[in-house]
């Protein structure tokens, strides 16, 4: 097959779906079929990730705390990108969260080829009317109609569809990556002895880091030989160093976002990943590669979260937003290695199940139904 992956998100930046769209495509190939990515233009290098086609203009506004891409191609510069994919010979395309304006939409409706696709989205509960939720919920009814066939990355969404009364609901099929290179970084890993927790990712509100810091004040006083490190870049990091510096902490070490190599190393080297995202996660793929790297994740129970830490790993889970209960978890692990050590084994075991060579033949089923 010829298969056309379409996201409003630039390719180079970090993110849970552009590491499933990368990690997926590159399986896709090495079956045989051919892959092509359309997605906004970004500011880096695409290296490693294979016939990418930047597209359009990307403008970026805030919502629930977090990034938003407002994305379209002009008339023109569509029509060249459709015109190649067509003398390609494009046969499938698969939009990822199509209702985000505008870029998948407007290159899958040019093409005039069957479409499936992945709504990663999951917004937060609110009390009024939210205009992100209304425009969600008109979209699904509109391509519900119009596509041969969605899906949704947990529960979470899949609930969200249920509760706004759209049908049919779309089946769940998990994101999925390729974890060689984190079990790699896991076999070279080097412990330091002392209790040492990671947290990586963009440092916005909704990611909860302020949450960690205020409970890390427990840990180092409780235990003055554990490490934190914060790795990532956002609008909230001058407030969390100052924060940082408010609560006194000394053991707390903030750094730059690191290379994917680097990244592995850091977090293999640690005994825990700390998640503490508030809402808005789908999914959890950051929790699926730490313990694939042999480190245990601890994590806000948000709705993304709670889909992947299922069976022993929901004792990992705590409160969102709650430093006390966090505190206390870090603490519970950083005293019972045996603990440590029987949740790691569940651990390793379960994030296999998420690896592209499993989960890889079950979107290729999902891209062929489309053609048939």
């Amino acid at each position: 097959m010829k298969i056309v992956q379409l996201t409003p998100y630039a390719m180079d930046r970090p993110g849970g779906v552009q590491s499933h769209i990368r990690d997926l495509s590159r399986w896709l190939r090495s079956q045989g079929h051919d892959v092509r990515i359309v997605a906004p233009p970004g500011t880096g290098q695409l290296a490693n990730i294979g016939n990418v086609v930047e597209l359009g203009r990307v403008r970026q506004i805030a919502v629930h705390g977090t990034k938003f891409e407002l994305t379209r191609a002009s008339r023109a510069d569509l029509q060249t990108c459709v015109a190649e994919l067509r003398s390609w010979g494009a046969e499938v395309a698969h939009l990822h969260t199509p209702w985000t304006p505008m870029l998948p939409f407007q290159v899958w409706r040019a093409l005039g080829i069957p479409g499936v696709a992945t709504f990663h989205a999951t917004l937060p509960e609110t009390s009024g009317f939210d205009p992100l939720a209304w425009t969600l919920k008109r979209s699904a009814h509109w391509f519900n109609r119009r596509l041969k066939g969605i899906v949704v990355p947990s529960k979470a969404p899949q609930n969200q569809w249920r509760d706004n009364n759209v049908h049919p609901v779309p089946e769940v099929l998990a994101p999925t990556v390729d974890l060689s290179a984190w079990r790699d970084a896991r076999k070279a890993s080097i412990p330091s002895g002392d209790f040492n927790v990671v947290c990586m990712g963009r440092l916005e509100e909704r990611k909860g880091t302020a949450t960690l810091l205020r409970a890390w004040r427990d840990v180092e006083t409780n235990r003055p030989s554990a490490r934190l490190i914060i790795a990532g870049d956002g609008p909230r990091k001058d407030d969390l160093l100052h924060l940082a510096r408010v609560l006194n902490l000394t053991t707390v070490d903030f750094v730059d976002p690191p290379s994917d190599e680097i990244a592995r190393r850091m977090i293999a080297d640690a005994d825990v990943f700390a998640a503490p995202a508030r809402h808005g996660e789908s999914f959890g793929l950051v929790l699926i590669e730490a313990m694939a790297a042999g480190t245990l994740p601890v994590a806000a129970a948000n709705p993304g979260y709670a889909t992947v830490m299922t069976g022993p790993g929901a004792d990992l889970l705590v409160p969102p937003g709650d430093p006390d209960a966090l505190a206390q978890k870090l603490l519970e692990l950083a005293a019972q290695p045996a603990l440590q050590n029987r949740l790691l084994r569940w651990a390793k075991g379960h994030a296999d199940h998420f690896d592209v060579r499993h989960l890889g033949p079950s979107y290729l089923s999902f891209f062929r139904a489309a053609l048939t």
